[in-house]
C-alpha cells in the first residue's frame, strides 16, 4: 500500500484559490435552486401534474403507514421541481423520464403498504428511505447501501454503520438525489467490510448546518432503529462540503461518533472566504462565526478518533492543515492522510488507509462512558458531551471550556471550568454500591456532594458567587442555557410553525413589508430547506395556548398573538410608538425582529418577530456563508427594500444579556 505523504504547504498558495474571485463555490449557478437547464413544455408540465395528482390520490390510503414516507419522498420530490423548474438535464424529455420514474416507484410502493409489506427494505443493494421529519413534518430521503450478505434487524446482531455527508450539488435537489439515489450502479466512496452506509439528504444544500444538520440525526435514527445498528459503532464521514459536515458535526456532537473522517472542507468562515479587516462584516455577525466555526471547538476531538484527508494540490488541504495545527497547539496530534498529486478528490492508494483507520476505530467502538470528558463551546445549544453537560456560559460567544474526569482511586470527580455559570454531571453510579460515596471538586474547590439538579457559579440575577453551590438548574430559572442559545435561527432546527396576522397592520408600509417578508420565508424555507412549514392564522392559535416554537409575524394590531406576546417581550410596539432598548423609531418605517424566550406559570414561552433564516440568498453562493446573520434582536429600517442580503436596513442590532436583558443603546 502507497504510504501517504505529509508534505510541505504553502498556506499563501492554497488559501488564495478556495473560491471564485467573487467568493462563491465554483458550482454556484446564481442560485439555490438554479435555474432550469432544459425547461418542459407547457404539455410536458401539465402532464406529469395529472400524474402526481392521481398518484398523491392513491397515496392518501396509506399516509398513516409507519413506513408512508418511503413512498412521500417521491410525490415530494416531483411536486417541487415542477415548483421550482428544477430540471436539470440536457434534454427537457430526460427531466420527465426522471419524474416518470419516480412517481412508478411511488406507485408500486403504495401498492406494497396497502398488502403491509416493505419489498424495499429486503436484502442487501442500494435503497432510497423516508423519514417525517419533526421539524416540518416533510417527507425527507435517505440513501442506504447494504453488503451483500450482511444480516440485519431484529434479532440480529447489530451492525456497525457510517454516515457518508455529500458535497455540495447545487442541482441535487430532490428529484435528481433520490433518483440517483434509487438507480445507483455503483458504491460511493467508501465500501466497508459488514457495515451498512446512509446517504442523508442534508435538507439538500446548506452545508449540513441548520436544519441540514438535524436532518443528519433524524436519517440516523430512522437507519438505526430499521437495521439494528449498533450505537457505539456509528462514524461520521464526508468529502468536500461533506467534509466541512464531518469537521463542524463531529466537533459539535463529538461523542456520538466511533470516529469522524473530514475529506476536504472548510473549518471556518474567516480563513476560507480569505477576509481581511476592512472586508469584515458586522461586529455580531463575527461573534455568530462562533456557532460554526470549528476552531471553536477543537478540543472536543479529544473525545473521539479523527482521521483526516486531503489531496496534496486541493486547495481545501489549507482548511485541514489549519486545524491540525490549531490541534497540535492543544496537545492532539491527528492522522493527516495526504493523496500525491490528487486535487479535490481520493487518491486510489490511501483511500485505503483512510478506510482502514476508520474501521480500525469503528471495530474498537465508541466508549459511552469515557472516564475523562472534555467540552469546548462558544454556544448553549452545542452543550453535550458523555456525562457531562453545560447549563449555560458566563459569556455566550466567548470560549468556554469543561474538562471533567473521574478519579476512582480517590473517589472524586475533578473538574475545571472556564467562562461556564452552570453544568451537570449525569453519572449512573452516584448510588451504586461500593460507587457510593463520591465527590465533587470543581476548580481546587471543597468537595462536593453530588447533586442532581447541577452545579451553579451564578444566582438568578447573574450576580457572582463566592463558590460553586449545588442546585444549579434551579439557580438559573428563566435564564439561557440548557441548549438555548436564543437565536432567531436556531428556531428553526426544531419543530415551529409560522403565524400570520388576519388583520393588516396599523402602518401600510409595515403591513406590505410583513406580507412580503412572510412569504419571503415561506417559498424560501420550501426551496432550499426543501419543507412545507407549518402556516396558521392569528385566530387559528387559542387565547390561552403556550408561544413554544412561533415565528409570529405582523404588529399587535393585525396579529392577536404578537400583541399577546409583546406583554413578555422588551419592547413597547403601539400604534404611535416603537421603543427598543431606550430609544424610539418612527413606528411607520420600522420593525422590530427578534428572538425571545421566557417562563410564565411554570411553562418556558420562545417566539420568533417577524424574521426567518436571517442567511439569504446572496449568501448561497458558498455554504461557509449560511450563518446565521442577526443577533437575538434588530431593529429594521424598512424604507430600504428586502434584498439578498438582508430583509432591510439594520439600523441596530445586538445579543440579549444572559438573563433576557436587553442593553441600553448607546
Amino acid at each position: 500500500m502507497l504510504r501517504s505523504l505529509l508534505l510541505p504547504l504553502s498556506f499563501a498558495t492554497l488559501a488564495s484559490a478556495q473560491l471564485r474571485p467573487d467568493g462563491a463555490t465554483a458550482s454556484f449557478r446564481g442560485s439555490l435552486p438554479p435555474k432550469p437547464v432544459a425547461a418542459l413544455s407547457a404539455e410536458q408540465e401539465a402532464g406529469l401534474e395529472k400524474d402526481l395528482a392521481e398518484v398523491t390520490q392513491a397515496f392518501q390510503a396509506v399516509k398513516k403507514h409507519e413506513r408512508a414516507a418511503d413512498a412521500d419522498i417521491f410525490l415530494k420530490a416531483v411536486r417541487y421541481a415542477l415548483d421550482f423548474d428544477e430540471w436539470y438535464d440536457k434534454k427537457a424529455e430526460d427531466g420527465v423520464k426522471k419524474a416518470t420514474a419516480l412517481l412508478a416507484e411511488a406507485k408500486t410502493r403504495i401498492a406494497a403498504l396497502k398488502a403491509g409489506k416493505t419489498p424495499w427494505m429486503d436484502g442487501s443493494g442500494q435503497k432510497v428511505l423516508g423519514f417525517y421529519s419533526a421539524i416540518d413534518g416533510s417527507a425527507q430521503p435517505y440513501g442506504v447501501e447494504v453488503p451483500e450478505g450482511l444480516e440485519y434487524g431484529p434479532g440480529k446482531k447489530a451492525v456497525p454503520m457510517w454516515i457518508w455527508l455529500h458535497g455540495r450539488g447545487d442541482t441535487a435537489t430532490d428529484l435528481h438525489f433520490v433518483y440517483s439515489r434509487l438507480n445507483a450502479k455503483k458504491p460511493g466512496q467508501f465500501q466497508p467490510k459488514g457495515t451498512i452506509v446512509i446517504h442523508p439528504f442534508g435538507r439538500y444544500c446548506n452545508g449540513w448546518k441548520s436544519a441540514g444538520e438535524t436532518d443528519v440525526f433524524e436519517a440516523r435514527d430512522d437507519a438505526k432503529a430499521r437495521f439494528n445498528v449498533d450505537a457505539d459503532r456509528i462514524a461520521l464521514t464526508g468529502f468536500s462540503m461533506g467534509g466541512a459536515g464531518a469537521w463542524h458535526m463531529g466537533a459539535h456532537f463529538a461523542d456520538q461518533w466511533a470516529c469522524v473522517h473530514p475529506g476536504a472542507g472548510f473549518a471556518d468562515v474567516k480563513r476560507y472566504q480569505k477576509l481581511t479587516p476592512d472586508k469584515y462584516p458586522a461586529w455580531y455577525e463575527q461573534k455568530l462565526w462562533g456557532v460554526y466555526d470549528v476552531p471553536d471547538y477543537a478540543r472536543n476531538f479529544f473525545n473521539v478518533p479523527l482521521v483526516v484527508y486531503s489531496g496534496e494540490n486541493d486547495t481545501q488541504r489549507d482548511a485541514a492543515a489549519y486545524m491540525e495545527g490549531i490541534l497540535k497547539n492543544e496537545g492532539l496530534t491527528i492522522p493527516h492522510l495526504i493523496g500525491p498529486g490528487m486535487g479535490h478528490k481520493y487518491h486510489p492508494e490511501v483511500i485505503k488507509e483512510v478506510q482502514a483507520k476508520i474501521e480500525a476505530a469503528v471495530e474498537k467502538g465508541r466508549n459511552p462512558m469515557p472516564k475523562k470528558v472534555v467540552l469546548q463551546t462558544k454556544s448553549n445549544r452545542y452543550n453535550k458531551m458523555f456525562w457531562v453537560t453545560l447549563g449555560a456560559l458566563e459569556k455566550q460567544w466567548e470560549d468556554g471550556r469543561i474538562e471533567a474526569e473521574i478519579d476512582g482511586k480517590a473517589k472524586l470527580v475533578r473538574v475545571k471550568t472556564t467562562n461556564v455559570a452552570v453544568f451537570d454531571l449525569d453519572l449512573p453510579f452516584w448510588d451504586q454500591g461500593d460507587q457510593a460515596g463520591y465527590k465533587v471538586v470543581i476548580n481546587d474547590s471543597a468537595p462536593l456532594e453530588p447533586n442532581a439538579h447541577g452545579y451553579a457559579w451564578m444566582t438568578l440575577n447573574g450576580e457572582s458567587k463566592p463558590g460553586w453551590t449545588g442546585a444549579g438548574r434551579n439557580q438559573r430559572l428563566g435564564a439561557k442555557g440548557w441548549g438555548e442559545d436564543g437565536l432567531i435561527d436556531s428556531t428553526f432546527q426544531e419543530s415551529f410553525t409560522i403565524v400570520l396576522p388576519d388583520k393588516p397592520c396599523a402602518n401600510p408600509q409595515v403591513d406590505a413589508w410583513v406580507k412580503t417578508e412572510s412569504a419571503h420565508f415561506i417559498q424560501r424555507w420550501r426551496s432550499l430547506m426543501r419543507g412545507d412549514p407549518k402556516v396558521v392564522k392569528a385566530s387559528e392559535i387559542p387565547a390561552d395556548a403556550e408561544l413554544a416554537n412561533l415565528c409570529l409575524w405582523g404588529d399587535p394590531q393585525g396579529n392577536a398573538v404578537v400583541a399577546r406576546a409583546l406583554k413578555n417581550l422588551p419592547v413597547k410596539w403601539t400604534v404611535s410608538e416603537l421603543t427598543m432598548a431606550g430609544k424610539s423609531y418612527d413606528v411607520a418605517t420600522h420593525v422590530p425582529v427578534m428572538s425571545y424566550a421566557w417562563v410564565q406559570d411554570k411553562q418556558w414561552h420562545r417566539i420568533v418577530l417577524n424574521s426567518g433564516l436571517t442567511f439569504r440568498e446572496a449568501h448561497d453562493r458558498t455554504n461557509s456563508l449560511q450563518n446565521p446573520k442577526l443577533p437575538d434582536w434588530a431593529i429594521l429600517d424598512i424604507t430600504q427594500a428586502p434584498n439578498a442580503e438582508s430583509a432591510g436596513r439594520v439600523v441596530v442590532a445586538d445579543f440579549f444579556d444572559e438573563f433576557w436583558r436587553v442593553k441600553a443603546v448607546q
